[in-house]
């Protein structure tokens, strides 16, 4: 599993990460029914709170499957996406 940590802040707190967890995160953060600790999760952290544990928000598929949420999570918040993705076909419209 290649090691990618992706981030945007979605507020002056907050903020919206997919990578894939340690075990020990994993576990602190309640994630449960998502088929287990490997692969790429969506998680929120919150930088008012350092102490508090990260809230997970869902499971990417794949590699690709989290790229791909990544630059829609970008597009929905008017922030470019260092990803480069070619445009969708409803972007173009």
């Amino acid at each position: 599993m290649d090691d990618v940590f992706l981030t945007v802040r979605i507020d002056n707190r907050r903020s919206i990460c997919i990578s894939p967890l340690p075990t020990k995160t994993y576990k602190q953060a309640g994630a449960k029914g998502l088929g287990g600790e490997f692969g790429y999760f969506i998680y929120e952290t919150d930088s008012a709170c350092p102490d508090a544990s990260i809230e997970v928000i869902g499971k990417a598929a794949s590699l690709d499957a989290a790229l791909r949420l990544f630059d829609v999570i970008c597009r929905s918040l008017n922030q470019t996406s260092p990803l480069g993705l070619p445009e969708t076909v409803a972007d173009a419209a």
